[in-house]
């Protein structure tokens, strides 16, 4: 039988034990409500834009395979290298389109329809880094879409970044038909492909 002090001494542990678990979750709640997503200049250069990126997109290549090179040429041509307001604003690299009504931005966007240019309205996944836009794009490339989840497999098979490129393109991953070629000759005008090895 438990005495009046035991019963005191558990009632205290508990209340002690009460407040610490309610104090943690007023901490990490207070957290992320003042955790603001990064902000970048659309001044930056296309150089300091690759320093930027290319960690995380190497980081990537080592768990998926998704070349660093391609990461890297897509997030530039994408994002005008971090300079649209999309990017800037948003940590939108890739043009990623929102899949909820959480976490997004309506903006206009380029898409080519028939051989033509147009300007159309779409919402936008909006990201709190950099980093997490080129994981979201990495998760995009290995699991394919709704519709076909090998949709973009052969880029991670892929022996080099032109093949890489190429598989892009026929896995239908921009409407542009000259994708692959601009891809191509971004990794090749800024060296991407060193982030590769």
């Amino acid at each position: 039988m438990k005495t009046k002090k035991q019963n005191i001494v558990i009632i205290v542990v508990a209340v002690l034990a009460l407040v610490g678990i309610i104090t943690g979750l007023v901490i990490n709640y207070q957290h992320r409500r003042s955790a603001t997503p990064e902000q970048h200049s659309t001044d930056i250069t296309t150089t300091q834009f690759i320093k930027q990126v290319a960690p995380a997109a190497r980081q990537e290549q080592k768990r998926y395979h998704v070349p660093a090179s391609i990461t890297i040429a897509q997030a530039g041509l994408e994002s005008n290298w971090g300079r649209s307001r999309l990017a800037a604003k948003y940590n939108n690299l890739f043009g990623i389109k929102a899949n909820s009504k959480q976490n997004r931005v309506r903006m206009y966007t380029t898409e080519n329809v028939n051989g033509k240019d147009i300007q159309v309205k779409q919402y936008f996944q909006t990201y709190d880094s950099w980093a997490d836009s080129i994981r979201a794009h990495t998760l995009l490339i290995v699991n394919g879409t709704a519709d076909n989840h090998d949709r973009f497999k052969a880029v991670t098979t892929a022996q080099n970044y032109r093949q890489a490129a190429l598989a892009l393109q026929q896995g239908g991953y921009a409407t542009d038909p000259n994708y692959a070629s601009k891809l191509i000759y971004a990794i090749r005008k800024y060296n991407l492909s060193q982030y590769d090895h």
